[in-house]
């Protein structure tokens, strides 16, 4: 009952925006296009790359965590209508975030992918913004992180970035999906240089809807649009895919028939398989990694920690994995 209350607060929050839907599905999203949402910036092409990457990267340490409906807003809302009870078990994001902060930087990640943010207020109770720079969709004031991407400022320099909409014009901001009135949902992406290297590679983060009817659809678009790309550039992706990896969806996205797959699960790159408290097969959280270049994962691990409390930090737990880059 509490997931479906969930879901309409964040509607409501953007219901303003529905309302003027007008004569079309879209209509909508062309508004927002025309003043000042924009129109995505083109991920770049395959014909345009490079025929030759260099591979030379320092090791990446990667995170990806969805922290539950990370809001003070939407906490407020809830404690209205539910008189405090923030439902399930879960306690107050205002209660969590502090030791969300600590986890976080326990793992000192370079590249960090959140799901289930609001914005950059909730964000940076538990990323120092000082030490990383925020990629994620803004429209005037109005900020929406649901799949917010952060990477060290210190070490990266952003080439470019955009979003891709899980709906049916991928192009066009805020698409309320392929199901009428679902959540709105998007591809975040950025092209970085490493400043000491000149690595240069596409961080990608996402967070799928949790209907069948939108998840199956974004995972054909994710592959279209996103993972083909790793036939010529190297990619690392985070996401809540609400999908496993032994789901035909999470198969079709990462084009696991093909030889090589177009992206792999970081768990699969692991130097040595060691003792781990759980497996791709039974999470819907991933990273992973594709492109011209030979990778391996010196660590990955899923964290089940929990709060201090013994209550959950969260209904998803982070994965971690540190990456090396070869030739």
């Amino acid at each position: 009952m509490w997931y479906w209350q969930n879901r309409l607060i964040i509607n409501l929050l953007f219901l303003p925006l529905g309302v003027v839907t007008l004569t079309s599905s879209q209509g909508w999203q062309y508004i927002a296009a025309y003043s000042g949402g924009g129109f995505a910036n083109r991920l770049p092409e395959i014909s345009a790359l490079p025929d030759a990457v260099s591979c030379n990267a320092q090791p990446l340490r990667v995170l990806s965590f969805n922290v539950r409906y990370g809001s003070t807003l939407i906490e407020s809302v809830a404690k209205q209508l539910n008189s405090g009870d923030t439902g399930e078990g879960f306690l107050p994001w205002s209660v969590r975030a502090p030791e969300i902060r600590d986890r976080i930087n326990s793992y000192t990640p370079d590249l960090l992918g959140l799901q289930e943010m609001e914005g950059e207020t909730d964000i940076k109770t538990i990323v120092p913004l000082e030490q990383y720079t925020l990629v994620s969709y803004r429209y005037g004031t109005m900020h929406y992180a649901d799949a917010a991407l952060l990477y060290k400022t210190s070490r990266f320099e952003q080439l470019d970035h955009g979003q891709v909409w899980l709906g049916p014009n991928s192009d066009l901001p805020m698409s309320f999906g392929f199901k009428p009135l679902a959540m709105i949902r998007y591809i975040n992406w950025v092209m970085l240089r490493e400043k000491a290297t000149g690595f240069t590679f596409m961080f990608v983060n996402t967070h799928f809807d949790n209907a069948r009817k939108n998840k199956d659809p974004s995972a054909t678009l994710f592959r279209e649009r996103i993972a083909k790309l790793s036939k010529g550039l190297p990619l690392v992706v985070s996401g809540d895919f609400n999908s496993t990896a032994a789901s035909g969806r999470y198969q079709r996205l990462t084009g696991e028939e093909m030889n090589p797959p177009l992206l792999e699960n970081t768990y699969d790159r692991m130097t040595a398989k060691t003792a781990t408290n759980s497996h791709p097969n039974q999470l819907d959280d991933h990273i992973l990694v594709g492109g011209p270049c030979r990778v391996k994962a010196d660590q990955w691990l899923v964290d089940s920690q929990p709060l201090k409390s013994g209550q959950p930090m969260s209904d998803h737990r982070p994965v971690f994995a540190q990456l090396d880059f070869s030739s």
